[in-house]
Order: C-alpha cells, then sequence, then structure tokens
C-alpha cells in the first residue's frame, strides 16, 4: 500500500510539472549573455521571416561599446518609431560609464509610449507576439519591453448592422485601444474602469472588462470575471466564443448577452450601470446584462421626440407578434378552425388551392425555407449579386410558382410579410426563424390548441431565463412600474430621472435638476 502511495504521488507530481511546462507563465529568467538570449528566443519563436533580430551597439561617455539587441515582429510595430525612437536615442548619443543594473537609464533615453522592465524571459516571448520589441542588451539579466506597436487599423465609420438617421457616425473597430479612447471620450470621468484578462492558451486573446465604478454593481462586475477566469480554452476566435461561454443559459435560442457596434449605445449603457466587454480583434461589444425588452429598442429612439419613438416601438412588437404567428395562424385556420374565415373570403382561398397538389403544411414550410435559403443566399453573396439575387428570387418564388401552380397566393402573401415584419427586428430576427417554426409545427399538428399551448410555454421558458443573475424579462416579470416609462412606449426625458430599477447598480438617480418649463433667463 505505501509503494501503491508513494508511485500515485509520483504521478501527481509529474501531472503537476506536465502542467508547469505548458502554462505560458511559466518563469524563465533572462541570461546575462546576449547570445544565449538569442539562442533561447530563436528556439521559441522559430524560423519565421517576420520574426526580426536587429543588432546594434550602446556608446558609452568612456568609448566602451555594449551589445544590444531589439526583437520585434514585422508588421506589429512601427518601422518609424522603432528606428527613431529606439535605435538612434541609443546609437547617436553616449550614454554614462557606469549603468544601473536593471536598464534604468536606458529607459529614460527612450521616447516611446510605453516601456517596461522584465524579468521573465517566457512572458517576454509572449509580449513580442502582441506587439511589442523586446529590448536586450549584453551583460544584464533583464529585457525592456517597449510599446511601438503599429499594426493596420479599419477606418471608423458607421457600422452597418446599427445605422441611424439622427446620431453618431462612429462605430467600433477590430483594435482594443482605439474602441477604449471611443468610450473615453464620450465618458470623461475617473470612474470609468478598464481590466483587460487574457484568455486563450495559444490566442492569448484579449478581453476587457468595462464598467463606471460608481454606477455599477460590484457584485454583477465580480461575476463577469469570475466567468472569465472559468474559461480555459486554447482559442478565442470571436465575441460569439466568449458570449456562448458565460451566458447563464447556453442551451436556449434567446440571447441573454447583447451586443453592439456604436460607441454611442456602448456609453449609454455604461452609464445605466451595464458592464461591457471589448474583445480584441472584434468590432463587436457585448454587454451584460440583456433584456428582452432591448431588442425592440434603438438608441435612436432617445434622439427623436417621444411620441414618434413610442409609434415606432409598439410597431415593432406588433412585428415581432406577426413574424412568429402569421403562418401558424394561417395554418390553424385553414385546417382546424375554418368557422373563424370571413364568408367573403372562403371562395377565393378555396379557389387558389384547388391548383396546388401539395397539402397545406408541406406547402407552407417547403415556402419558408425557400426564402430562408434566398435570404441566406443574399447575405453571404456580395452585395452587387446579393441585391440581384433578392429580385430575382422574390419573382421566382412569388409569380412563377403561383402561376405554375405548386403554391397559393395567399400562402406566399402570408409567408412574405411573415419575413418583412422580421427585418423590423434585426437584433432578434434569427431567433424569430426558429420560433416561427415551431409554432408552425405545434399548430400544423394540434390546431389553435397547439399553437396556445407552445406560446405558453415559450413565454414560460423566457421567464426562467437570467442574464448573469438578473431576470430575462424585467421590468414585467419581475415587475418594475418605474421602468415602465421607457418600456413599450417611451415617456419624455425630463420624466426619465431615475436609472431603470431592472439593471442593478448603486446610483439610482439620473438626473438631479432640471430647467422649469417656462423659465427665463
Amino acid at each position: 500500500m505505501k509503494r501503491y502511495a508513494n508511485i500515485k504521488k509520483l504521478l501527481k507530481n509529474m501531472k503537476e510539472r506536465q502542467k508547469e511546462g505548458n502554462s505560458n507563465d511559466k518563469w524563465q529568467p533572462f541570461s546575462t549573455n546576449i547570445n544565449e538570449n538569442e539562442k533561447t528566443l530563436r528556439q521559441q519563436l522559430g524560423t519565421s521571416q517576420d520574426v526580426m533580430f536587429t543588432k546594434f551597439t550602446i556608446k558609452l561617455q568612456n568609448g566602451d561599446r555594449l551589445s544590444a539587441m531589439l526583437v520585434a515582429i514585422d508588421g506589429l510595430v512601427k518601422e518609424d518609431a522603432k528606428r527613431d525612437n529606439v535605435l538612434k536615442p541609443l546609437i547617436e548619443n553616449p550614454l554614462q560609464e557606469k549603468l544601473n543594473k536593471d536598464l534604468k537609464q536606458i529607459q529614460e533615453r527612450l521616447s516611446t509610449k510605453k516601456a517596461t522592465l522584465e524579468d521573465n524571459l517566457s512572458k517576454a516571448v509572449f509580449q513580442i507576439l502582441k506587439a511589442k520589441a523586446l529590448l536586450i542588451v549584453d551583460g544584464f539579466n533583464n529585457g525592456l519591453l517597449i510599446t511601438i506597436e503599429g499594426f493596420e487599423t479599419r477606418a471608423i465609420e458607421e457600422p452597418d448592422t446599427e445605422q441611424a438617421v439622427r446620431g453618431a457616425r462612429e462605430g467600433f473597430i477590430e483594435s482594443t485601444g482605439v474602441n477604449v479612447s471611443l468610450l473615453r471620450r464620450r465618458v470623461a470621468h475617473p470612474s470609468l474602469r478598464f481590466e483587460t484578462i487574457e484568455i486563450g492558451k495559444f490566442s492569448q486573446t484579449g478581453v476587457t472588462i468595462a464598467y463606471i465604478k460608481d454606477i455599477v454593481d460590484l457584485d454583477l462586475v465580480q461575476r463577469v470575471k469570475h466567468r472569465l477566469d472559468k474559461i480555459k480554452v486554447d482559442s478565442i476566435s470571436s465575441s460569439g466564443d466568449v458570449e456562448q461561454l458565460i451566458e447563464d443559459h447556453p442551451y436556449s435560442i434567446l440571447p441573454t448577452i447583447g451586443n453592439t457596434e456604436r460607441p454611442d449605445k456602448a456609453a449609454a449603457l455604461l452609464m445605466e450601470g451595464r458592464v461591457l466587454l471589448l474583445i480584441d480583434g472584434n468590432p463587436f461589444c457585448l454587454y451584460v446584462p440583456h433584456l428582452f425588452l432591448e431588442s425592440f429598442q434603438n438608441i435612436e429612439d432617445y434622439n427623436s421626440r417621444p411620441y414618434y419613438s413610442s409609434f415606432i416601438r409598439l410597431l415593432r412588437f406588433l412585428a415581432f407578434f406577426i413574424s412568429i404567428s402569421f403562418p401558424a395562424l394561417y395554418i390553424s385556420v385553414l385546417n382546424f378552425n375554418k368557422s373563424l374565415i370571413p364568408s367573403d373570403m372562403i371562395v377565393p382561398l378555396i379557389q387558389a388551392r384547388e391548383t396546388v397538389p401539395f397539402p397545406l403544411a408541406m406547402e407552407v414550410i417547403m415556402m419558408i425555407l425557400m426564402f430562408e435559403v434566398v435570404r441566406e443566399a443574399g447575405v453571404r453573396l456580395p452585395k452587387q449579386l446579393g441585391s440581384a439575387l433578392s429580385i430575382v428570387g422574390a419573382l421566382i418564388l412569388g409569380d412563377v410558382s403561383v402561376s405554375a401552380g405548386l403554391v397559393g397566393a395567399p400562402t406566399i402573401v402570408i409567408v412574405s410579410i411573415s419575413y418583412i415584419a422580421a427585418f423590423v427586428i434585426t437584433p432578434i430576427a434569427d431567433v424569430t426563424a426558429l420560433i416561427r417554426i415551431g409554432l408552425f409545427i405545434a399548430s400544423s399538428v394540434f390546431g389553435s390548441y397547439g399553437l396556445c399551448m407552445a406560446m405558453l410555454g415559450l413565454l414560460t421558458h423566457m421567464v426562467s431565463l437570467t442574464s448573469l443573475g438578473v431576470p430575462y424579462m424585467t421590468p414585467f416579470s419581475p415587475s418594475h412600474f418605474q421602468d415602465w416609462k421607457d418600456g413599450i412606449i417611451r415617456f419624455p426625458t425630463k420624466l426619465l430621472k431615475q436609472r431603470p430599477k431592472s439593471i442593478p447598480n448603486q446610483r439610482t438617480t439620473r438626473m438631479k435638476s432640471l430647467p422649469k418649463t417656462g423659465d427665463k433667463q
């Protein structure tokens, strides 16, 4: 037994050492010999042609010279900054005879945005791969990580997915640094905090957590950090990966984590007490908590007067109901509840069905799937081809199908209205398509009873969802009557003095004083 325990202990120690050896944070000290450091770096970085080892000498005032080397990745650092801010100051201007042991004198000589000392060679390798430059000097057992990143970035422009008639024309891009600056411009307060966590053993993707310390519920921030710390994957390729790994209900068809490309919307979310997640290399910003009601709201609602904004919101709710239920209601009425059809419409409907060789359920589901095929093809193709396909597809599915007697004209109208209504609520257009098919199947099998039970089941599921602990259907379930002022309809801005109670926060008051109506200066 003792021998077995020793073997078990030995295997446990081997696993722990193997785990430490695979860690990106393992300790590996610098050597005082620059050639040994170069050999180690070449072994870890490989022989890739984009890895640059720039060797030069640093002059001292007594005439001596020190061998130095700058290691960087071509394309990730600025060549002019590397030449003018690092190499020239060290080559042309002699340093003092005696240097500090930690390269501080060299650090002060550089005219760069940021330069930090690093004692861990293994950690320095990963920083090189993240657009830093490493300066090594012969005789010193540490290095200098220099920030001179200069990779190409996309210009700031309005996002195609969230266009506004009256609003800012800026959108997030793939650079987290630029996205952080866009938020800083809109929330110029020291309470705005950014914390970065690296996720992915190989990708080392930076995920930046943004929140306003004096407004956000700190328990919510801790829950977000805990979820991110639990992610142990090889790579993070997009914001969708992070979204699916930290959400409360990963098997639900409804999204409980929101996303946006607009900095003005992100800043407004911060002011409500939300937590933002900026993923490096992705223009979409995630935010929690996300409520179902927000799928029917738009940042432009607050740039317009409340009356038209309220009308548009009511229209969005109506469009959602039409989109998910019209095909189900159509087959339910024709197959199970013919008495609900007005007498004037019975004859046209019967005549339209006489030439169709397929059952009604097959006819409707065939048209739903064909509309999905055309929509997906239009999205994936280039813009010029996509618009042409939409026109040709509509003609084929509409006029030609009816003329050939394959599909009835009423079916084309019902399915078309259902899909057009879904375009009004683009944030949940994909969810709407799945709900539409689910309700149609229930209605085609059990009629109006199946439709009612499916709707009740959907509502029960929605009420049970949470977004990082916050109920998904709030402010309706649980009810917060104060938040109804900015719910289905929008009250005037002067009446929205309090932050939403649906969102946990520390500072409930949003407006302390307002000018009185009719005040004269």
